[in-house]
């Protein structure tokens, strides 16, 4: 009995240690299970201490990076300034396609010619709708038509519309700091300042963008931050047409100061597109009108699309067209206008010449290419030698057999460029090879 008694006592130990050891094991599993429930008592004086030295760390970092800001913007300001806020857009005016060109365009691959269309029969009425409509062109297009004013000394305010030294001219482009003016050049002679005149009649003080006397234009320049919301609101830029595809018969509108006033208003037509004007180094188309001018009228020739076509200016012919308004055609004068644009002066040499054709040349027993009637006085052609009578074979490396092609040869070159030009001189047995070094230059 005692052996039994014995065991179960021992039995009853075991079981309660294992109950025991349980009960320690589960107390142990729901403290780990509710840890996240305890509370962890920290230093409150040392939080605060260390806040307000993070505080203090991140105004300082701030404080350093404000100042490195600034050193760098100051730095960079000029370079910035110099790249966006004072240079202007570079003027670029695509050359236009020429008559034939545009022909065979509409004309197309298998130059097929459209019919023409069925005209309908026109009324009185007709003539007063056409009229109406001409005229909402005009006023629309009279918003890119300005008057440019040279001041001169005296007492200027008196002075009345027929004596007053302005011009008519175009705004034809925005470079995102100036507006730009095409305009004739004739009021630059003798002239203090300049002004420009908005179809709202207010006015603005402009300066000279450059100019090419031998054409006789200029171009001039306001800037554009002066100029009032409300003549922004009344004016804008024109759009420059093509006059290579203006044909005798087309309606023109003219605009200016064509009459000797300003605002004038004529309407008429292309009477032709065969005469030009010889200026040094090349030939410029004029579209003659039957629009009525006066002897010292300007203005502006719009085609019915509201596009600029000419410049019209009655000093370029001293002939009897000069009482008909009269105009460079625009096309004709664009490459010389993007050279003035960006203030680049127009190549020049200083030669008054004819075209040498195939015919001419076997019938006259002269060489192709540009026969010099004239070379003006103190021009780079005469201080190189160049003299009347000379024919000129080529400019630089190339071949020259028109006036169009010596011009546009030329208008690669700029101003105080060496230049090799080839021609060749009559001598004692005939025409001989002959070379000039000239140094290009300007007419401003």
């Amino acid at each position: 009995m005692s052996d039994e008694l014995k065991h179960n006592q021992e039995q009853g130990s075991s079981e309660t240690e294992n109950k025991e050891e349980s009960a320690a094991a589960e107390e142990a599993g729901q403290e780990e299970q509710y840890s996240f429930l305890q509370e962890t008592f920290k230093d409150e004086q040392k939080n605060r201490k260390n806040m307000h030295g993070s505080i203090w760390k991140t105004a300082g970092r701030g404080l350093l990076f404000g100042a490195a800001a600034c050193l760098a913007f100051c730095a960079l300001k000029p370079f910035i300034e110099s790249r966006i806020g004072n240079n202007p857009d570079v003027v670029t005016i695509p050359a236009d396609d020429t008559a034939e060109e545009d022909k065979a365009k509409e004309e197309g691959e298998d130059g097929a010619e459209e019919e023409a269309p069925v005209l309908p029969s026109l009324t009185v009425d007709s003539y007063r709708e056409m009229n109406r409509e001409l005229y909402q062109i005009a006023v629309a297009s009279s918003k890119a038509v300005v008057e440019v004013t040279g001041i001169q000394e005296g007492n200027w305010e008196d002075t009345n519309f027929d004596e007053k030294n302005s011009v008519s001219g175009v705004i034809f482009y925005d470079n995102g700091i100036e507006l730009l003016m095409l305009a004739p050049s004739r009021i630059i002679k003798d002239a203090q300042g300049f002004t420009v005149t908005f179809t709202d009649n207010t006015s603005y003080s402009a300066t000279i963008k450059k100019q090419d006397r031998n054409l006789g234009l200029a171009v001039f320049s306001v800037v554009r931050n002066k100029v009032s919301e409300s003549t922004w609101a009344q004016i804008q830029v024109a759009t420059l047409g093509n006059s290579n595809i203006v044909n005798r018969g087309d309606p023109m509108i003219a605009l200016g100061k064509q009459f000797g006033y300003v605002g004038g208003l004529g309407y008429g037509t292309v009477s032709s597109v065969r005469n030009k004007v010889a200026v040094a180094d090349g030939e410029y188309k004029l579209l003659t009108t039957d629009i009525a001018a006066a002897e010292n009228g300007s203005g502006i020739l719009f085609n019915t699309n509201g596009e600029v076509i000419g410049i019209a200016d009655q000093k370029i012919s001293d002939g009897p067209s000069n009482a008909l308004v009269t105009a460079y055609a625009i096309s004709d004068i664009k490459d010389c206008l993007e050279l003035l644009s960006n203030g680049k002066a127009v190549p020049y040499l200083g030669i008054k010449g004819v075209e040498v054709t195939e015919n001419i040349a076997q019938e006259q027993g002269l060489p192709e290419g540009i026969y010099v009637k004239e070379v003006e006085a103190d021009s780079p052609a005469m201080q190189a030698g160049i003299q009347s009578g000379d024919v000129i074979t080529k400019i630089g490396k190339t071949t020259v057999t028109t006036l169009s092609g010596y011009r546009k040869s030329l208008l690669d070159c700029t101003s105080g460029q060496p230049l090799k030009v080839n021609g060749q001189r009559q001598g004692a047995s005939g025409y001989v090879e002959i070379s000039f070094d000239v140094t290009v230059g300007s007419k401003e």
